[in-house]
């Protein structure tokens, strides 16, 4: 898995799971971003997620102890010098190429995200208002990867997209939630406490479980009330991928070794590449 290991250091592994989550979400929607949108949110994600990295071995450039700020660190010229070429490209395609509707929304979560920056610093002290950052990772992640297909949707929101964004989020809470209780260097995200390091292990691991026995129930409902239609086939996809990560839960020893857990936490956000098997409606 050496080589899976360079992909998780430049952040690839973030990007096509960002790539499979708006699949998920143009399948269910119905929805035609465009090709610039293909483009430019595989770019905008690696820029952010690879900045975060580096900003990170930066800070611990005199002490470092992970293997991958120390290859970030080290190879740092170069990164920046592609950062810069993409930044420009992405910014060329997004200003004169990316659809009206989309450009409008993704200014409006730009503006948010620049909020809760600034929220974050100034309540960085204070416990009142704590929230663990797996919430913000969710809350950004979702916001990102589903506004170009909810922004371009053919038809009027129902019931069964909610369903499935819920379930979706279920499936990505579990992602983080897992990765928490796994990786031992993982303190914090976006510079917030994450739930293993504020509420403990016992507690994270009830949360991960709840949130995949909440999925199931919720894709109960689906059959119940949709029957076996193409969002059930979407509701099939996201038990699938609720099931891997419990397994994950449940044998520790199986997956600690070699970081298993890891690749097989991504591979469960890959199987959002699964509903391009689903019919359009």
């Amino acid at each position: 898995m050496k080589i899976y290991r360079y992909f998780h250091f430049l952040s690839f592994d973030i990007v096509l799971g960002a790539m499979a989550s708006s699949c998920l979400a143009a399948r269910l929607f119905n929805s035609h971003p465009g090709w610039v949108w293909w483009i430019s949110l595989p770019l905008t994600v690696w820029l952010i997620y690879t900045n975060s990295q580096l900003m990170a071995a930066w800070r611990n450039r005199k002490r470092l102890q992970l293997e991958s700020q120390k290859y970030l660190f080290k190879n740092r010229s170069i990164l920046l010098w592609t950062q810069g070429l993409v930044t420009v490209i992405d910014l060329l395609l997004i200003f004169n190429f990316l659809p009206h509707e989309i450009l409008k929304y993704a200014l409006v979560l730009a503006g948010a995200v620049l909020l809760f920056s600034a929220l974050r610093y100034l309540l960085r002290k204070s416990r009142r208002y704590f929230v663990p950052g797996e919430l913000f990772v969710l809350v950004i992640y979702m916001a990102g990867t589903w506004l170009g297909p909810l922004a371009t949707r053919e038809g009027p929101l129902i019931p069964a997209h909610a369903l499935i964004a819920i379930g979706f989020s279920g499936v990505l809470f579990m992602n983080l939630g897992v990765i928490s209780l796994y990786d031992r260097s993982l303190h914090t995200r976006l510079g917030i406490a994450s739930m293993k390091e504020s509420y403990g292990k016992r507690a994270t691991r009830n949360l991960v479980l709840a949130a995949g026995f909440s999925i199931y129930l919720l894709n109960l409902l689906q059959f119940l009330v949709f029957e076996v239609d193409r969002y059930f086939q979407f509701a099939l996809i996201l038990s699938g991928m609720a099931t891997i990560l419990l397994l994950v839960l449940f044998l520790p020893t199986l997956f600690r070794s070699d970081e298993h857990y890891r690749w097989t936490a991504d591979a469960v956000l890959y199987m959002g590449f699964l509903t391009m098997l689903i019919a359009l409606q």
